[in-house]
């Protein structure tokens, strides 16, 4: 690579990176909002009156009822967002480096249309930024957290995937605070041989009200081994999840 295509490269991911962490900070936002709403969710009514998992149940309401509905406060910081989507169990297709097949990718939440249509040279609706999305109940509950780093490092994607990653954790306990689960998603990973880890969770300011956000930076497994970051939200919902 000459140093004018790296410099091109460099700031096409620095342009990206800037309007993923303004995502983030918006997300973090509407969180705060749900904060001060005191909104509660029982886990006996939506077991009594939905089929709706509860994780997936946490991450509708999340969805439908702040990303989408504050939308105004992402367009009024960016510009360039005002068209953003956010949408939940969205699939695309990916090739699994295990076996070489191709796979169904389902994504819990999907935002696409980030205004990066000229820095990717790529339609708009094809640029998409993912969030997979954990309860934590207890610290065992880790462990499907990082199964969830080991699928984004096993994944050839088809379709434009952003050298990007998110996660978003709704810890349900309040004897776990994010510094408890953190540190054992970072003991897990550090055990764990299937995932290159470049870089631990380590903690980030996204947002003045707001403490739990991390970065981590890892490598796919796949022949090109590109490297990758991947953002980690960590709620607290011990005080908005009830029996």
């Amino acid at each position: 690579m000459n140093e004018a295509s790296g410099f091109v490269l460099n700031r096409k991911y620095s342009i990206t990176e800037c309007r993923i962490r303004n995502i983030l900070w918006y997300i973090v936002e509407c969180y705060t909002i749900l904060l001060k709403e005191r909104t509660l969710y029982s886990k006996k009514n939506v077991k009594q009156n939905t089929t709706i998992p509860f994780e997936d149940y946490l991450r509708n309401r999340f969805i439908q009822d702040y990303l989408i509905k504050n939308k105004n406060l992402l367009k009024q910081k960016v510009s360039a967002l005002e068209e953003i989507n956010f949408l939940y169990e969205t699939q695309k297709e990916y090739i699994d480096s295990l076996d070489n097949k191709q796979k169904p990718d389902k994504i819990d939440i999907y935002i696409n249309k980030l205004g990066l249509r000229d820095v990717w040279k790529e339609n708009d609706e094809n640029i998409y930024f993912a969030i997979e999305c954990k309860r934590i109940e207890k610290l065992s509950d880790t462990t499907k957290y990082v199964g969830d780093i080991e699928k984004f490092t096993n994944r050839g994607y088809i379709d434009i995937r952003l050298p990007f990653e998110g996660q978003l954790a709704f810890i349900e306990n309040s004897s776990i605070t994010h510094i408890d689960a953190v540190n054992e998603i970072n003991k897990k990973l550090t055990n764990k041989k299937t995932i290159i880890t470049d870089s631990y969770l380590t903690q980030i300011l996204i947002h003045k009200e707001f403490n739990g956000a991390y970065l981590s930076k890892h490598k796919r497994n796949t022949k090109k081994q590109e490297s990758f970051s991947i953002y980690h939200l960590l709620f607290d919902y011990s005080k908005i999840v009830v029996d």
